[in-house]
C-alpha cells in the first residue's frame, strides 16, 4: 500500500494506491489541474478551459495486460468555459461538474457515461478521440447546453478523415452559439488545427434568438475541407414565415465563391442575432467571404431595401417624427441600406454605410468590439430637401455654404 503526496507527470496529488498479491490494483488519486497539469496529462483543452479544475479519480490498474477503466469526477466551478462544447460558455465561479468513466483503449481514449451538469445545461453521451485527440466518434442522445433545449448530437469520422456531425431536435436555444460566433471565441485559434474537414448535417424545429425572435424549420448542412466552406444550403423562416435562405454560390468574371444570405424580413434577422434590434421589415441580402482556414478577415456587402427604424431618438428629432398617442414608437422610413464591412476575431468594422429615405439620409462608419464590449459608430445624419430646395453648386463660386452643402450631401444619398 502506498498513500501520500507523490507528483504525477510532475503533476501534484494525493495517492491511494493499493496492490494485493496477484490481484488488480486499486488506485484513488486527488489533485487540482491547471492548464499545464492537464496539458502533461494528455488532456490538452487550452481556449476551451481556463483555471484550476479539481478532480478525483478512481479504479483499478488491471493485473494482465488489458484495457483500464477509471471513474473521474471534475469539478468546473472555479474555470472559465469557452466553447468547451459548441455554444456552452460559462465564466469562472458559476457552478458546473462533469462526471465519465476515462477508458484507455490503444490507440485513444474513449469517456464513457460522460454526463456535464450546470445551470441550465445537461449533457449525457460517450465520445471517442484518437491519440491526437480527435474525435473518433460522439453520441450524446441529451444534448442540452440552455433551459428547454431538447435536442441530440452524433458524430463519426468517415475513412477517409472527414467529420460527420448530425444534429436533431426540437428545440435549441442559440443565443450562446450566436455570441460565441459574433466574439471569435477565445479557443478560434486552437480549433483551426482540428475538424478541418467536416460535414455538418442539423435539423431543429426551432432555433431561440435574442429580443424573442425565433429561426423556425432550420435545415442547414455545411461541408469544410481543408479549414474552407467548400457547400452550404440553409433554409428556415423568420419573423412572420419569412423565408430565411443561404448557399455558396459565385460572384464576379472570376468565379469566386462567396456565402449569400437573403431574407424579406430584415428586422427580425437582425433581432435574431442581436446586432441592431430597432430595424422593422426590410428585403435584405449579405454577401460575406466564406471562412478560410488561416482565419483570414471576411469582406462582405449588407443590402436592405424598404424597412424603418423605430424608437431611435436621434432619428426622430431629425425626421420631425412625433409619436401618436397611445400608438407604436415613431418610426423612420428608409428605401435602401448599403454598407460594406469587414469581419475578423471579435471584431466587426462598417466603411461606406449609406442609407437614404424621403425624409432623411445618413452615412455609417466605425466598428463594433466584442471582445471588448465597446461600439464605435459615426453617424452623419442630414434630411433631405425637397426638390425646390435642391441647389446646385454655382462653379465661378469658389465655395458653396454650408448650408447648400448638408443640402447637396443629403440628396444624394
Amino acid at each position: 500500500m502506498i498513500r501520500g503526496d507523490v507528483k504525477i507527470n510532475g503533476v501534484p496529488a494525493a495517492l491511494d494506491y493499493r496492490k494485493p498479491r496477484d490481484a488488480d490494483a486499486d488506485v484513488r488519486i486527488q489533485a487540482t489541474l491547471d492548464e499545464s497539469g492537464r496539458s502533461k496529462l494528455g488532456f490538452d483543452l487550452s481556449g476551451f478551459l481556463m483555471g484550476p479544475v479539481p478532480i478525483k479519480l478512481s479504479g483499478r490498474i488491471p493485473a494482465q495486460e488489458s484495457d483500464t477503466r477509471f471513474a473521474i469526477e471534475a469539478d468546473l466551478t472555479q474555470a472559465k468555459v469557452d466553447n468547451l462544447l459548441p455554444g456552452w460558455s460559462k465564466a469562472a465561479g458559476r457552478a458546473a461538474r462533469a462526471t465519465f468513466t476515462l477508458v484507455n483503449k490503444s490507440p485513444g481514449t474513449r469517456f464513457e457515461d460522460l454526463v456535464v451538469e450546470a445551470p441550465g445545461a445537461s449533457v449525457k453521451g460517450a465520445i471517442e478521440v484518437d491519440g491526437s485527440g480527435d474525435v473518433v466518434s460522439a453520441n450524446f442522445p441529451v444534448f442540452s447546453l440552455s433551459d428547454g433545449d431538447k435536442a441530440t448530437l452524433k458524430a463519426d469520422r468517415s475513412a477517409d478523415g472527414t467529420l460527420r456531425v448530425t444534429v436533431r431536435g426540437d428545440v435549441y436555444d442559440g443565443r450562446g452559439f450566436i455570441k460565441s460566433t459574433m466574439s471569435g471565441g477565445g479557443a478560434s485559434n486552437r480549433k483551426q488545427k482540428h475538424d478541418k474537414d467536416i460535414d455538418l448535417d442539423l435539423k431543429l424545429g426551432a432555433v431561440v434568438g435574442f429580443h424573442g425572435e425565433t429561426l423556425r424549420g432550420l435545415d442547414l448542412k455545411l461541408s469544410r475541407r481543408s479549414g474552407a466552406i467548400t457547400s452550404l444550403a440553409v433554409n428556415g423562416k423568420l419573423g412572420r414565415d419569412a423565408p430565411l435562405t443561404g448557399d455558396l454560390r459565385g460572384r464576379g468574371t472570376n468565379g469566386r465563391q462567396v456565402v449569400f444570405v437573403e431574407t424579406n424580413d430584415a428586422g427580425a434577422f437582425f433581432r435574431f442575432s442581436d446586432i441592431y434590434p430597432k430595424i422593422f421589415g426590410g428585403e435584405m441580402w449579405v454577401a460575406l467571404d466564406p471562412h478560410s482556414a488561416d482565419t483570414a478577415p471576411q469582406e462582405g456587402i449588407l443590402n436592405i431595401r424598404d424597412f424603418a427604424v423605430r424608437g431611435e431618438s436621434a432619428l426622430d428629432r431629425v425626421a420631425a417624427a412625433p409619436q401618436q398617442p397611445g400608438g407604436p414608437p415613431p418610426g423612420v422610413d428608409f428605401s435602401r441600406l448599403r454598407v460594406d464591412f469587414t469581419r475578423s476575431l471579435g471584431r466587426f468594422t462598417v466603411r461606406d454605410g449609406l442609407v437614404k429615405g424621403p425624409a432623411i439620409g445618413a452615412t455609417v462608419d466605425g466598428y463594433i468590439d466584442y471582445n471588448r464590449d465597446d461600439v464605435r459608430m459615426q453617424r452623419h445624419l442630414r434630411p433631405a430637401l425637397r426638390p425646390q430646395q435642391y441647389v446646385r453648386p454655382d462653379p465661378d463660386r469658389g465655395t458653396v455654404p454650408r448650408r447648400q452643402q448638408r443640402g447637396l450631401a443629403g440628396r444624394h444619398l
